[in-house]
């Protein structure tokens, strides 16, 4: 099996006018500015990895996981610590048209699993059993949603074996499966994720709990086995973070 991380790098992305979308943004938040950048549950991310001049960069893109509180009540998103390092700036796409990018925040804390060059030369988990999380901090007037599309948590759970769960990720959509096993903060699930599903939200469906954040990929060495995805735990993550879920 080839535990894969997710992330996935596109090459010099366009950049917008940041400062000044988000001025507007700030300004007015119920304008029509406000509605250029979505922060939600399964919304995509673009952590740059690389500027590669003041309008383009290399990014690795991600989906959000959840959205959380701090202590002092500020709203941060939840993704995987592989998706970028501590500092790093996020961008969202700009939804007024075109391929843009809007810089919306920074990578305020990552958990970064160290990695190694697996067989076929694509990136593997050194060690799984680093919580594989980051925190990203927004630029106020951002508007923040603490719920999306099929994403509605209603309280953090704990997962337990056969348990029927969903995915939503930026590359698969959502997808739906069951837990297969369970070790300390690391989950296992027969939803086969790809590139780009680093992140994404994972819900129990028979009462809407959000369980935790996508991670890693097992993919069969031969196309005939069974592939699983694995999750880390959410409850872990808040833990550590000292965060509360936002619903």
């Amino acid at each position: 099996m080839l535990n894969l991380h997710l992330r996935r790098t596109r090459r010099a992305v366009a950049l917008a006018a940041a400062t000044a979308a988000l001025a507007a943004t700030a300004a007015a938040p119920a304008s029509a500015a406000a509605q250029r950048v979505l922060v939600a549950p399964g919304a995509e991310i673009a952590v740059i990895a690389q500027r590669l001049g003041p309008h383009s960069a290399n990014v690795n893109q991600c989906t959000i996981g959840f959205i959380a509180t701090t202590a002092t009540g500020r709203k941060v998103a939840i993704t995987a610590g592989h998706c970028g390092t501590t500092g790093e700036q996020v961008a969202v796409k700009d939804l007024s048209g075109g391929n843009a990018l809007i810089v919306v925040g920074t990578v305020a804390h990552s958990s970064n699993p160290p990695t190694k060059k697996g067989p076929n030369g694509q990136l593997e988990a050194a060690d799984p059993n680093v919580p594989d999380w980051a925190t990203i901090a927004f630029v106020r007037g951002v508007p923040i949603i603490d719920a999306a599309g099929p994403v509605h948590p209603t309280m953090v759970g704990r997962a337990h074996i056969g348990d029927p769960v969903c995915h939503q990720g930026i590359t698969t959509g959502w997808r739906c499966g069951h837990v297969v096993d369970v070790s300390g903060h690391r989950v296992l699930t027969d939803i086969p994720l790809r590139p780009g599903d680093s992140g994404g939200p994972f819900v129990r469906m028979t009462d809407g709990a959000a369980l935790g954040i996508a991670s890693t990929s097992d993919r069969p060495v031969s196309n005939k086995g069974k592939e699983y995805s694995e999750f880390n735990d959410l409850g872990s993550i808040l833990g550590q973070a000292g965060l509360t879920l936002a619903t």
